[in-house]
C-alpha cells in the first residue's frame, strides 16, 4: 500500500512519434488505429482468461517483468472484486507523448469500469490503470484558439540521451518570446498528462494566443523509463530535470523565429523547485513557479501519506505503521552523517537521490537571482502545503522582482473545487483554472 500512495504521490507531486506540421492540433486518434487492435488483443486474452498469451506486451527488463506482475496483480484483484468480463465496449485512444494510451469501456456483472494502458515505443505496456468511476474523456481544451504551428523537435542533451516534444509557434510573429515548461517529478509526457487531464496544454493555446511560442518535452524519466529503472542509482534532479532543461532552452536560443532575449521558463512542482538552478546555468528572461516546494521532498512524503490516510478522519493501524516508517526514513536521510552510500532508502530509489533532495536549497539559489520571478499557489494544494509557501514568502520578503499569487480554491494542479483536496480529484476530467493562466500571462506581458 504504501508503494501505491508514493505512485499517487509522484504522480500528481510533481509521450518518438511523427506528426506533421499543422496550423490546428490535429484529430491524432485517426492516427493510432493499430493501438486499438493492441488493446483489443490484449483484452480479448484477459477476457478468456489467458492472460499467459499477453507475454509479448512486457519486455523482459527488470522493469518489463515488474509492469507484468503489476498488471496481472490488477487484474486479478479487478476480477475478485467485480467478477468476469460480460462486455468490452469501445475504446478510444489519444497520444501522450511518445506513447499511445488507449481506453477501453469493461462491463462487468457488478458494474463498468475504464481500463487505461499506455504503450511504448515498441508496443509494451509501459503503464495499466482501472479506473471505476467511468470519468474517462478525452482532453478538450477550453480555447478554440487556432492560428499556430506545432512542430515535431527532439531536445539532445547528451549523445544517449534524446527527447522528443513540440515547438508551438504563433503564426506571423518573426521573433517571439519563448517559454519552456518542466513538469514536475516523476515519468511525465510533455503535456504533462494526468487521466484525461493535460495540464501544460491548458497553458499552451492561451500562450500561443498572446504571441508566446511554447517548448515542452518528454521527461526523460518517461522516454527512458525501462532504462532508468535499471540504473536508479544515478539519478537525481541533474539527471531527471535540471540538465534537460537547460539543453531545451539552448535549443531554443538556436531557433529562429525565437527571440533569445526573451525566454522564460514555467515550472511546476519539481520543475519550480529546480527551476532557480535551472536559471544559474541559461541566460532567462523570467521565472514562473506553480506550486514550487522548498523543503526536501522526503520531508514532504510523510505529511502527504498522512493527509491521504486522514482524508476519511480516521488513520487505521495499518496507515498509521506506514507514516511511522516513512517518518522514520525521512530521520534517517535528514541527519548529517547520511551519505550516498547510506543502505537506507525507499523501493525504487537510491541514497544519491535522497542525498540531493536534502541539501538542494532552492530558495537560497533564487535570493540570489535578479531575474523576475512569480509564484502560483493553491490553498487546496497538500503536496506542496502552504508551509512551503509561507518560506517562499519569507525568505524572498523584501525582493522587488519576486511576486506571489495564492488562491484560495485552487489545488495542486490549478484546478478549482471546494473542501479537502482528494487524490481522486487528479482522475476526474478538469481544466486548469483560467486566473491561473491569466496570472501567467499578465506576468510574461509586463
Amino acid at each position: 500500500m504504501l508503494k501505491k500512495h508514493l505512485l499517487l504521490i509522484t504522480l500528481t507531486l510533481f509521450s518518438f512519434c511523427n506528426f506533421s506540421n499543422a496550423q490546428v492540433q490535429e484529430d491524432e486518434s485517426k492516427e493510432i488505429h493499430p493501438y486499438k487492435k493492441l488493446t483489443k488483443k490484449f483484452i480479448g486474452n484477459i477476457k478468456r482468461n489467458e492472460f499467459n498469451k499477453n507475454s509479448s506486451f512486457f519486455d523482459s527488463t527488470q522493469f518489463g517483468k515488474k509492469m507484468e506482475y503489476i498488471v496481472e496483480k490488477s487484474l486479478d484483484d479487478f476480477n475478485k472484486n467485480y467478477g468476469n468480463i460480460t462486455a468490452i465496449e469501445k475504446t478510444e485512444v489519444d497520444t501522450q507523448g511518445c506513447k499511445m494510451a488507449s481506453f477501453t469501456y469493461i462491463k462487468t456483472a457488478k458494474g463498468k469500469a475504464t481500463w487505461f494502458i499506455l504503450f511504448d515505443q515498441a508496443q509494451r505496456i509501459s503503464n495499466f490503470i482501472i479506473d471505476t468511476f467511468q470519468n474517462q474523456k478525452f482532453y478538450q481544451n477550453p480555447s478554440s484558439f487556432k492560428n499556430y504551428t506545432r512542430k515535431n523537435i527532439q531536445i539532445e542533451t547528451n549523445p544517449f540521451v534524446t527527447l522528443p516534444g513540440y515547438l508551438y509557434q504563433p503564426n506571423g510573429i518573426k521573433k517571439a518570446p519563448a517559454v519552456l515548461m518542466v513538469q514536475g517529478s516523476g515519468p511525465s509526457d510533455r503535456h504533462e498528462t494526468i487521466g484525461s487531464n493535460k495540464i501544460f496544454l491548458d497553458f499552451i493555446i492561451p500562450l500561443l494566443e498572446k504571441g508566446n511560442s511554447v517548448l515542452v518535452y518528454d521527461k526523460r524519466s518517461y522516454v527512458y523509463q525501462s532504462n532508468m529503472y535499471n540504473k536508479v542509482d544515478t539519478i537525481d534532479y541533474y539527471e531527471e530535470t535540471i540538465d534537460d532543461a537547460v539543453a531545451a532552452i539552448k535549443f531554443l536560443k538556436t531557433q529562429p523565429n525565437i527571440d533569445s532575449t526573451k525566454i522564460s521558463l514555467i515550472g511546476h512542482s519539481l520543475g519550480g523547485k529546480c527551476a532557480p538552478m535551472i536559471a544559474t546555468k541559461v541566460s532567462l528572461n523570467k521565472l514562473i513557479l506553480l506550486a514550487a516546494p522548498v523543503r526536501p521532498l522526503i520531508e514532504l512524503l510523510p505529511e502527504q501519506i498522512e493527509y491521504i490516510a486522514n482524508i476519511d478522519a480516521v488513520i487505521d493501524e495499518k496507515e498509521k505503521a506506514q507514516i511511522n516508517q516513512l517518518n522514520w526514513i525521512k530521520n534517517k536521510i535528514l541527519s548529517p552523517d547520511y551519505n550516498s552510500k547510506s543502505k537506507i532508502t525507499i523501493p525504487g530509489t537510491t541514497a544519491k537521490y535522497w542525498v540531493t533532495d536534502k541539501n538542494f536549497n532552492n530558495l537560497k539559489t533564487a535570493q540570489e537571482l535578479k531575474l523576475p520571478i512569480l509564484l502560483l499557489q493553491g490553498v487546496r494544494d497538500y503536496n506542496v502545503p502552504l508551509k512551503d509557501y509561507n518560506l517562499w514568502l519569507a525568505g524572498m520578503k523584501g525582493k522587488s522582482n519576486f511576486k506571489s499569487v495564492l488562491f484560495d480554491d485552487l489545488d495542486h494542479l490549478f484546478f478549482t473545487g471546494s473542501g479537502l483536496a482528494n487524490p481522486k480529484d487528479i482522475a476526474k476530467p478538469n481544466h486548469v483554472s483560467p486566473k491561473a493562466i491569466n496570472e501567467v500571462i499578465t506576468f510574461l506581458k509586463n
